[in-house]
């Protein structure tokens, strides 16, 4: 009975301790649930993104920074920046990642850094930003005008202009100066060019550069030039030029720049322009200045038929544009031959010059007058009309000279090339110039030189036994020795493509024996010849044709010159048949 309740007892005892045990546990499940509880708020508030800015009340266009962090290593690209641009201009951001392990603990963050600027005054709104499930909180930005924060805010760019005169006449061009200076780094910049309606506005060369220290600050100044010419009288109004580029900013430790957008127009001008006075007459030249220069190469007043006359005409004008410069037209006598080179065009200390060079080739002996020229030009200066003058040229033209031909002046050459032995120096040329017609030319005179050696040998032989009237009909076998020499000079000529020489040699062998048509298929390829050096439309010439033809005139001397070499040696007829004679 007592080993029984014994027993009872420790039944009911193992009962409770095995109830204390699930009690136990049932508060140990219980404390860790409440932890797992406890540490959700900490790991969602990590992850947590953050968004503050160095300050929150800008000027327009002033740059500060913004920085959004996360404690937590993610992808760069995570953060999306383009809900900015409704309100900011901004920069490429600067992102940086750090992993750090304390105390047994390891912790990861995420930062970016841009650089932004609120784009117009009044209240600007940065948004929110979301990375993976998480948000930061807006910020709200107070943007004033520039003149009411720090003037360090506005980019160091001074912009200016200033026109030479603001009077002028139709037609008489203005100088139009921009200076742009500049102490920041910019980022495509562009200059508009002003613009006003009845001008014609051009940009004069290229853009010049320097550096200019202003109030202890250095500076890089572009000046840039136009020139304003009127075609409509009446006040004009003339629109500023317009420079537009993007700033470059970003203070130290922002770790990201920024693009500002400038835009700023230098000052409208009003411009008083005159019409043509009614009572002017010819053509219409408006100008302070003008001044008409000419020389002549050679400077004699006698010249020879053939001989070329350079005359040279520069024309300066001050405040007129290019396309105003006037057409120097000169009639001359149908006696000569002119031919002008293009005009050359320069811009020189507010002057527009032209120079125009005429090759002038007398074509008949007797007097020759060459016309002065008169340029009619209104004096803006004194209001009134004025003109400029050049006088002419009376020259004594004779014949032509073979000895002279030596001397013949080679246009757009070298001046210092050497006058003697000029024949020598153009033969050197020909032969330089690799062709078959130096050739040609070196066999037509060895094979001219052999038969009249051959000839004057025979008739040396032969003379006692020829008739004075037989030895009257050879004396003017001398002719074809000056058509050889001509002709010989004027393959060179064309063969080293030297139009005067060509003109001269031509003036001289025109009058050797040759069929009319003949002579006028030369005239017309020579005439060719020179338009395409020396007329306003010249272009590349070929001399081939030219070449052909005047081997035609070799081809045929050779064979005149070998006929009456070997006339002497054919036996006459009488001689054939002595029988005959003696009967006779």
């Amino acid at each position: 009975m007592v080993s029984r309740m014994k027993n009872r007892i420790q039944s009911q005892h193992q009962v409770a301790s095995f109830s204390w045990i699930l009690s136990r546990l049932r508060h140990v499940m219980a404390w860790l649930a409440l932890s797992a509880c406890a540490l959700i708020p900490v790991m969602a508030q990590a992850a947590q993104v953050e968004a503050t800015v160095s300050k929150n009340i800008v000027a327009v266009n002033e740059v500060f920074q913004l920085t959004i962090a996360i404690d937590s290593n993610v992808n760069p690209n995570s953060l999306d920046l383009s809900a900015l641009g409704e309100n900011f201009t901004y920069g490429r951001p600067s992102v940086s990642s750090n992993n750090a392990y304390s105390n047994g603990t390891l912790s990861s963050s995420t930062q970016w850094r841009i650089a932004i600027a609120a784009k117009a005054v009044g209240t600007a709104t940065i948004p929110s930003f979301r990375i993976g499930a998480t948000t930061s909180e807006p910020i709200s930005i107070k943007v004033l005008k520039s003149a009411n924060v720090a003037t360090s805010s506005e980019p160091n760019i001074k912009l200016s202009s200033s026109l030479d005169k603001q009077t002028l006449y139709v037609g008489e061009s203005a100088r139009l100066t921009v200076r742009i200076l500049i102490a920041e780094q910019l980022d495509q910049a562009a200059l508009v060019a002003p613009e006003a309606k009845g001008i014609d506005i051009v940009q004069q060369g290229e853009d010049k550069q320097a550096e200019r220290l202003l109030n202890g600050r250095r500076y890089i100044e572009i000046t840039r030039q136009y020139q304003l010419t009127p075609f409509e009288s009446g006040d004009i109004v003339l629109k500023g030029a317009q420079f537009k580029t993007s700033v470059v900013k970003g203070s130290r430790g922002f770790g990201s720049t920024l693009s500002v957008p400038f835009d700023k127009k230098t000052d409208d001008i009003t411009l008083t322009v005159k019409p043509k006075p009614s009572n002017f007459q010819g053509l219409w030249l408006p100008t302070a200045d003008l001044q008409l220069d000419q020389t002549w190469n050679p400077s004699s007043t006698t010249a020879r038929v053939g001989d070329p006359i350079t005359r040279t005409l520069t024309l300066r004008i001050k405040d007129v544009a290019q396309s105003s410069m006037p057409n120097l037209n000169i009639d001359y006598p149908s006696s000569v031959r002119v031919y002008s080179e293009k005009p050359v065009y320069g811009q020189q200390n507010g002057y527009t010059s032209m120079m125009i060079k005429q090759v002038i080739i007398p074509r008949e002996v007797g007097e020759l007058r060459l016309p002065p020229l008169t340029i009619n030009w209104w004096n803006t200066s004194s209001n009134q009309q004025q003109t400029t003058h050049v006088d002419g040229l009376t020259l004594d033209v004779k014949e032509g000279d073979l000895s002279n031909n030596v001397q013949l002046p080679i246009l757009n050459e070298p001046a210092s090339q050497p006058t003697a032995n000029t024949a020598n120096a153009v033969e050197v040329q020909m032969v330089k110039d690799a062709g078959f017609w130096p050739w040609l030319t070196a066999i037509v005179t060895s094979l001219w030189l052999l038969t009249t050696g051959f000839w004057l040998k025979e008739r040396h032989k032969k003379r006692p036994q020829l008739s004075s009237q037989q030895q009257a009909q050879q004396a003017p076998h001398s002719a074809p020795s000056t058509n050889g020499q001509v002709l010989s000079h004027l393959l060179a000529a064309v063969q080293a493509n030297q139009p005067i020489q060509v003109q001269s040699y031509y003036q001289q062998w025109q009058h050797c024996d040759y069929q009319a048509d003949y002579i006028e298929r030369v005239a017309a390829e020579v005439n060719t010849m020179m338009e395409a050096h020396y007329s306003a439309r010249s272009h590349t010439w070929d001399n081939q044709a030219l070449l052909a033809l005047l081997g035609q005139a070799n081809k045929h001397l050779l064979q005149s010159v070998a006929q009456e070499a070997l006339a002497p040696l054919t036996p006459s007829q009488s001689k054939k048949n002595p029988s005959s004679a003696k009967g006779q």
